[in-house]
């Protein structure tokens, strides 16, 4: 009895220290914020349950509630989300090094080439691939050299507006139509070849075929369960990798085949004879470089070129544009004043192009208010080494989210942060860096933000200047403009564009 007694005191005493010693311990180690977990599998059934809504929705209601700065276990990834300029200003000022890889997912190495292509990590290969677009693809002589492009497909497509108008009031389905029109630019630029042609625009075939690009050029992927839970890799293999395997398959045959095809051309002028550079395309500059370069500017290097420029290119452009004109359908004085600019700097017996935009600052700025409205999460980055970010200690290989949809709203940095109010954009208002930045931070920061900008521009410019728009009405109310909502707002599903009359003649003679 006497050994129990003995026993039991020395149990009591151990959890009296226990419970001393562990809130101190705590205290030190100074704990992120965090939503309650589950072993194991961590936040993630419940960020999955949450997923019912969009993820910048998620994040917002999860920063209401834990602040700023906190973190989630996604399985076996630590993912850290930051909210407050502060917090982001610190991580990009002093930690962009340690965070300029983005998380190398294994159900990702086959699709990206085996990392090879500009997701690939922080080093000599991703220096050289930023290199090559900064220099032979994204420079200010290359933007330059290629803005005859961009005139030629957005003339092309606004031709077959101003011709359907005489069939009567045509209703367009803003979505794909702006697709169509992304995907003709882009791979002019890449391949020099159109995608849709006019007779093509508005059949089953051209839609079938533009289905077929949306699926295999949407960064969209299934969530493969092996990424977070390496013990259900094997499911996955089985489930979504074999989805995104099949998905890549399809994608990488159409870009061997674009790339054979430019190859097979090598004795044309813009490849071996040195010919006009407005003539070479992407695939013809990056065959060039291969000959002083063969082991960098391997096929599977020039496809991952190939597929960044055709993604990256027209999905996040389609959905920025297609939420500007959305937001100006709603707001009929801005769209006035943007149009009224555009008439003053342009006149109405031409068409506008690139020259004309440094001068279209009102336009300038509905760009960007409508990308610091719908521009929601930056692509997610992960740490290479230990640090430390808001006082709190950040482990080598904690996965970063850059949450922008509540940055961009923030009353402390903005005025009726809710409202679309490009006007904000002249004043510069309460200026400074790591407030506004849908182009992403640091090292990472999207290299095509400028040809992006252009396009945009350009694109929404000349549907401003040379149509009236109107939201077309649908039989099924259900599926009416009134009830597709994004970010609480009217989001266009079809449209109808009357030429205006100041214009008709300028758009008789495209």
């Amino acid at each position: 009895m006497d050994a129990l007694h003995y026993l039991l005191v020395l149990v009591s005493l151990l959890l009296i220290l226990y419970q001393l010693t562990v809130p101190k311990r705590i205290e030190r180690k100074n704990v992120l914020p965090r939503p309650p977990s589950l072993p194991i599998i961590g936040h993630f059934l419940f960020i999955k349950m949450l997923l019912k809504l969009p993820l910048h929705e998620v994040l917002n209601k999860l920063c209401n509630k834990y602040g700023p700065l906190f973190l989630l276990h996604l399985g076996k990834r630590r993912t850290l989300v930051l909210s407050a300029r502060s917090d982001i200003e610190e991580c990009f000022s002093k930690n962009d090094i340690i965070f300029s890889n983005r998380p190398l997912l294994p159900s990702r190495k086959v699709v990206e080439y085996n990392f090879t292509t500009l997701g690939a990590p922080y080093g000599n290969h991703w220096r050289n691939l930023r290199r090559f677009f900064a220099v032979e693809v994204l420079s200010p002589k290359r933007l330059q050299l290629s803005s005859t492009i961009r005139t030629e497909e957005i003339r092309f497509m606004i031709k077959y507006l101003f011709q359907t108008s005489f069939q009567g009031f045509v209703k367009v389905e803003l979505n794909s139509f702006l697709y169509m029109l992304d995907f003709n630019i882009i791979m002019k630029m890449v391949a020099g070849t159109r995608c849709f042609e006019e007779n093509e625009i508005d059949t089953d075939r051209g839609k079938d075929k533009l289905d077929d690009l949306k699926q295999s050029f949407s960064p969209v992927e299934p969530l493969a369960l092996g990424d977070y839970f390496p013990f259900l890799r094997w499911l996955t293999c089985y489930g979504a990798e074999k989805k995104i395997l099949n998905k890549f398959k399809k994608r990488d045959a159409f870009l061997q085949a674009m790339l054979d095809a430019r190859q097979n051309l090598d004795k044309t002028p813009s490849v071996s004879g040195g010919g006009s550079e407005i003539d070479q395309t992407i695939i013809d500059v990056m065959l060039k470089l291969k000959e002083f370069e063969p082991e960098f500017y391997n096929d599977d290097v020039m496809k991952g070129n190939m597929m960044a420029m055709l993604m990256a290119g027209t999905h996040t452009t389609v959905i920025t544009m297609q939420a500007a004109i959305s937001r100006l359908i709603s707001h009929p004085e801005i769209l006035k004043k943007a149009r009224d600019e555009i008439d003053n700097v342009v006149g109405q017996s031409r068409l506008l192009n690139d020259e004309d935009l440094p001068n279209l600052t009102y336009l300038h700025c509905i760009i960007n208010e409508t990308l610091r409205l719908d521009v929601s999460v930056l692509p997610p980055r992960e740490s290479s080494e230990d640090c430390t970010i808001g006082g709190y200690h950040i482990p080598r290989g904690t996965q970063l989210m850059v949450n922008v949809l509540t940055l961009h709203r923030d009353p402390e940095l903005w005025t009726e942060p809710n409202s679309f109010m490009p006007e904000r954009f002249l004043q510069n208002e309460k200026g400074g860096g790591f407030k506004f930045v849908p182009f992403g931070i640091g090292r990472r920061i999207c290299p095509g933000s400028t040809l992006a900008i252009r396009l945009m521009t350009l694109s929404l410019g000349t549907l401003i200047q040379c149509f009236e728009w109107e939201e077309a009405e649908t039989e099924d109310k259900s599926q009416g403009v009134a009830k597709h909502k994004l970010n609480k707002r009217k989001k266009c599903v079809k449209m109808i564009f009357r030429p205006r009359e100041a214009l008709t003649q300028v758009l008789a003679q495209l």
